[in-house]
């Protein structure tokens, strides 16, 4: 429970704070759990020893001592690879989950209150619809701007929605006798649902539908700032604030 409440806590934050906060205290729990399954004395020789070999190999004026050095690095890093292992297959799983959780929970922008959306059938390359029509439907409160019922001229149809108040709403694509679903949440909170549904993954295999999208924005966790015209999403923010976060606790906790 306490976990849930700590994830439903982060999810109310601002994006990039979120990111930040969920860095730090994975990045502190991982530091904390290879310092005390690993032998750290073994490698703070390790470390040690790497770094009078690297001195030693800049200094030395002899081509064969310093290929020799090098290969001695080589199989104590080896060594210090090995000695991490149990560690990581500690995290591994733990980290996996987490990233699941993330791409599921940050990933796109929420659709908010008076905020116009669209959404996407996507027809097979193969599909032979030119003339039939599609139809979409919706919960009361989600308004439909464009005509609900639309005829397939290409590989496409999109809709234009909108919702005045917070909810829950239900989409639903008929295609012949085909119908499918999907959710779409309007809401001032960092939330959303899956906004895709694919051939195999919700959309049957034989269907002329190849997939269908609610057309969210990818998260940009740090609004329109970017880096040579670059948008970190969440991923790259969260590998950035974890190196960083890695540094200050191995420093702090003197992991080697």
């Amino acid at each position: 429970m306490a976990l849930l409440d700590f994830m439903d806590i982060v999810l109310n934050l601002p994006p990039a704070a979120a990111i930040l906060v969920i860095s730090v205290v994975v990045s502190f729990v991982t530091t904390v759990v290879y310092k005390y399954t690993t032998n750290q004395k073994l490698l703070k020789e390790i470390k040690d020893d790497v770094k009078r070999m690297q001195a030693e190999a800049r200094a030395s004026k002899e081509p064969g001592r310093a290929a020799q050095l090098q290969k001695e690095m080589m199989k104590r890093s080896m060594q210090q690879f090995s000695s991490s292992t149990k560690s990581m297959l500690i995290t591994l799983v733990p980290l996996f989950l987490l990233f699941g959780w993330m791409s599921a929970n940050m990933a796109y922008e929420p659709v908010k209150p008076g905020e116009e959306f669209t959404t996407t059938t996507h027809f097979a390359k193969s599909a032979s619809l030119f003339g039939s029509s599609t139809t979409l439907s919706t919960s009361e409160g989600l308004e439909i701007l464009s005509g609900a019922t639309q005829e397939v001229k290409g590989g496409t149809v999109t809709w234009r929605l909108r919702g005045e108040k917070e909810g829950s709403y239900k989409l639903t694509y008929a295609l012949g006798n085909e119908t499918y679903a999907l959710t779409v949440l309007v809401t001032e909170k960092f939330r959303y649902e899956n906004p895709l549904l694919a051939k195999g993954k919700g959309i049957k295999k034989g269907s002329e539908i190849d997939r269908i999208t609610i057309d969210v924005k990818p998260l940009q966790p740090f609004g329109e700032f970017s880096l040579l015209g670059w948008h970190p999403g969440w991923l790259a923010s969260y590998i950035i604030f974890s190196l960083a976060a890695s540094m200050l606790a191995r420093k702090w906790l003197k992991v080697y």
